[in-house]
């Protein structure tokens, strides 16, 4: 008889068994998340002093998996729910006044600056539990409103990712600490898709690109890999950017990406008040048993010119330190949002040491503000000299102590000094053709890690270190790079230089672009040269012809890309000599987007609806790994019911279940699929099932090989919003296409997590299957000026529901506004119909050609009367 876990008492999860069959319970769930937000009101316990007693903090985010990250927030185990203060009250734990006090930090900084910060999954009550917080606190409102606070995808959109209970409260942790450090300061949230470390580096990318001149990263992955640096690197290293991270909460140990050396790496400290001092303030490493700031040395990563310490022959971790204990947050998101609580970790220390870089302006264009506190000499830092991370050989790397040390690094901020680039000067001047005199633009003026890039008029404007700069020189695509020169700058000098570049001669490179799926049309197309600042050519849309000029003796990377959507980019590499060179391309139309015209979508597979209740269905096995106690079953075990959106019996795993403390490592395999001869493929999939983090992992895995390798196609990522995640799942299966023998995997891993229920599920191929017809293409232009209509619209009379709307085509000089493109079903004689607001509809007869493009343009009259 299988028994519910509310029969046992051993704990899962922190929490009791009772507890968690109570989770299991949509009813449950919901009843006590509505308990959570129940707004409260706390008596008026707190110290005016800002200081709490020390309390027990346990991590926000469980353990990561391969590839994945953990944030590093910490928050008070046992702290008691308070939604709402009374009006005399504040909230327990150190607040901004505190911070600004210790830190000797403005009251107003950051004006002008963008700190950015990123972090996995969403917090959808981010923008407004930081309006609870500033309103506390008297700080300024920050809103999407009033151009304070922005949120965007790792894209830079708003397709947020999905919510994450564990994940939010690093969000609100972060956005807090630079409120707290920097109240003038915009705040930039990227949310990145999920905790892979691909996807995080991918978000620092994004903040970069977005303007952002300090970012902060509060998670990390335990350890120090020789991959680091090839992997993910070039995400981290911005030179003029601060890029912060946190050394991690497990004590003596490193954490990427606080080791690599373009990184400020941050280590913690706990901030104690000190009346009697001329500080005010004391501090030790911050130690909570079993947590602590991590430090160490990094030996797969080479040391940064700016560490001089002996100890450690690769990179030493930490660099600067700030609090990581006690201080006051405000979340209202999840299980965990019970409004104002404490929280510590070195997540909380990074965004205020990014806040102080952002205080102290702007970096100096090239340079790496990692460095910037070594280069200080010790001033403008406070020198922290007690406290311990736990036990090391060489006792500097885990012990605090007077200078460098492991956990605190060089010190906690006392001001802005030590945040500050050294002594410059500027440059400046214009960079012209040595033939011609026109300015060139884009050519990068620079020694080093300096640089400057010249704009339209070839004007540049360089910040350079003060002393003696060496090999500073010229570059330009198309030209020859300049002799190096070497300056003498002194501190605030400013210097005047112009340059002047020899071009090289240049070659054409010209070919087609055309249709690579079955029609074979020509296609309209942008093409661009990787690494050159010029604009992109285009393709004569009826002919698909291109033409560019490229300097000789080099190689170059082409990348296509079509104007009609639907259609995969395309790239070659050519080699250009003294001969012109032919280079053609032809794109395939995308099975997956299927949006490509003259195209129809052939899907062919096959539904599993797991009907019978007895056992696997015909062709599908069930593998349990030795030790597993109850794996896939079909007859619903402990009569849960179909929660998957699918009807009848289904498949299911259950980990919340008799025995006492089951362990799963179950498979449920599908039959063998022949994907030969298929463009694509495809997995659909309805499923429900709680997530947990701590207990279960769950995937579904491809194998062509009967086994011996699989490789992961999809996997759990986070909770929804009330613990509950039934949808239908679609798994892309592209990467497959043309293996004769595909598998699929269902497999289930979990130590007493909870359940995974799964139905419907789909396997099949997609196939594009061309149209008989062909293109035509024009612009629509007014017949009294001339001007190009855009949002006429252009339909086949012959088959009406045929349509396209014309469109603007600023990149394109050529081809001016109004440019349409139609496919249309059928060889022959057709009729062309536009219209637009304003003018009188027109008709133009043309003969469409089979898998051929046809120019077709159309001038409209204005309506009598209407303005031209």
């Amino acid at each position: 008889m299988a028994l519910g876990a509310a029969a046992s008492l051993v704990l899962l999860g922190g929490l009791p068994s009772a507890q968690a069959a109570q989770a299991s319970d949509p009813a449950q769930v919901r009843a006590r998340t509505s308990a959570a937000a129940t707004p409260q009101t706390a008596p008026d316990v707190k110290d005016p002093g800002g200081q709490d007693a020390p309390t027990r903090l346990e991590p926000v985010c469980g353990t990561p998996g391969k590839n994945r990250a953990t944030c590093f927030a910490m928050r008070a185990a046992d702290e008691t729910p308070v939604m709402r203060l009374a009006a005399t009250a504040a909230p327990a734990g150190l607040g901004p006044q505190d911070i600004q006090s210790a830190y000797s930090l403005p009251a107003d900084g950051g004006a002008g600056q963008t700190i950015a910060i990123v972090d996995a999954y969403d917090n959808p009550h981010a923008e407004a539990d930081l309006a609870v917080y500033r309103a506390q606190y008297g700080l300024p409102a920050c809103t999407t409103a009033n151009g304070c606070f922005s949120k965007v995808d790792q894209r830079g959109g708003t397709s947020y990712p999905q919510p994450s209970e564990a994940w939010a409260g690093e969000i609100a942790l972060d956005l807090d600490m630079v409120s707290a450090s920097a109240p003038g300061a915009h705040i930039l949230l990227v949310e990145t898709d999920n905790d892979g470390l691909e996807n995080l580096a991918a978000g620092v990318d994004r903040a970069v690109a977005l303007g952002a001149k300090y970012v902060s990263n509060s998670y990390g992955r335990p350890g120090d890999f020789d991959t680091d640096l090839s992997m993910y690197g070039a995400s981290y290293d911005h030179p003029g950017v601060a890029v912060v991270a946190a050394t991690g909460d497990n004590r003596y140990g490193v954490a990427f990406p606080s080791t690599l050396p373009f990184v400020t790496a941050v280590g913690g400290t706990a901030l104690t008040p000190a009346p009697g001092t001329a500080r005010g303030w004391t501090e030790t490493v911050w130690a909570r048993d079993p947590y602590g700031p991590g430090s160490g040395c990094a030996q797969h990563q080479a040391k940064p010119d700016y560490q001089k310490d002996t100890g450690c022959t690769g990179r030493s971790v930490s660099d600067v330190s700030a609090v990581a204990d006690n201080v006051a947050v405000y979340l209202t998101y999840g299980s965990g949002g019970i409004g104002w609580q404490r929280y510590g970790g070195t997540s909380a220390a990074t965004p205020l040491i990014a806040s102080v870089y952002a205080l102290a302006g702007a970096p100096r264009p090239g340079t790496s503000p990692a460095g910037y506190p070594y280069a200080a000499g010790g001033a403008g830092l406070n020198d922290v000299t007690t406290g311990t991370n736990g036990a090391c050989t060489t006792t500097y790397l885990c012990n605090a102590g007077p200078g460098y040390d492991g956990p605190t690094g060089l010190g906690t901020p006392a001001g802005l000094a030590a945040f500050r680039s050294g002594p410059h000067g500027t440059l400046s001047g214009v960079v012209r053709d040595a033939a011609s005199g026109k300015p060139v633009a884009h050519a990068t003026v620079g020694s080093g890690l300096d640089v400057a890039t010249t704009d339209s008029r070839g004007a540049y404007r360089l910040d350079l270190p003060a002393g003696t700069v060496k090999d500073l020189t010229v570059r330009a695509f198309g030209y020859t790079s300049s002799a190096p020169a070497t300056l003498t700058v002194t501190d605030g000098q400013s210097l005047n230089r112009d340059f002047r570049l020899v071009a090289i001669p240049r070659e054409k490179v010209h070919g087609t672009v055309e249709d690579g799926s079955g029609h074979g049309w020509p296609l309209y197309a942008k093409v661009t040269v990787d690494g050159s600042p010029e604009a992109p050519v285009w393709t004569d849309p009826a002919t698909g012809a291109y033409e560019l000029s490229l300097p000789k003796e080099a190689d170059y990377d082409l990348r296509v890309t079509a104007a009609l959507p639907g259609y995969e980019p395309a790239e070659q590499t050519v080699t250009v000599g003294r001969r012109p060179v032919g280079r053609s391309f032809a794109l395939t139309a995308d099975p997956d987007a299927a949006t490509a015209v003259g195209y129809t979508l052939a899907r062919e597979g096959s539904t599993e609806s797991f009907d019978s209740t007895t056992s696997a269905p015909r062709g599908w096995t069930v593998a349990n790994a030795s030790g597993t106690d109850n794996g896939w079953e079909f007859d619903d075990p402990i009569q849960r019911g179909n929660a998957t959106g699918g009807s009848g019996s289904f498949a299911v795993v259950e980990s919340d279940n008799w025995p006492i403390g089951p362990h799963q490592d179950s498979r449920l395999i599908s039959p063998v699929y022949d994907f030969s001869g298929s463009e694509s493929a495809e997995l659909d999939f309805k499923t429900a099932y709680l997530y947990n983090p701590n207990n279960q992992r769950m995937s579904v895995d491809v194998t062509t090989d009967g086994g011996a390798t699989w490789q992961t196609a999809w996997a759990t990522s986070t909770t929804s919003g009330d613990g509950r995640d039934h949808r239908t799942v679609h798994v892309p299966l592209r990467a497959y296409a043309g293996e004769k023998a595909v598998q699929l995997r269902f497999h289930f891993v979990a130590n007493w997590g909870y359940y995974w229920s799964v139905d419907d599920v789909y396997v099949g191929t997609r196939d594009l299957v061309p149209v008989s017809g062909g293109l035509t293409l024009g612009t629509v232009r007014d017949s009294r000026t001339g001007a190009g209509l855009v949002g006429a619209t252009v339909a086949d009379s012959r088959h009406p529901d045929a349509t396209t709307v014309t469109v603007a085509t600023p990149d394109d000089a050529a081809l001016g506004d109004g440019f349409y493109t139609l496919f249309v079903a059928g060889a022959g004689k057709h009729t062309l119909r536009a219209s637009a607001p304003g003018h009188v509809t027109g008709d133009r007869a043309t003969r469409v050609r089979t898998d051929r493009t046809v120019r077709a343009n159309l001038w409209l009259k204005p309506t009598p009367g209407a303005s031209g």
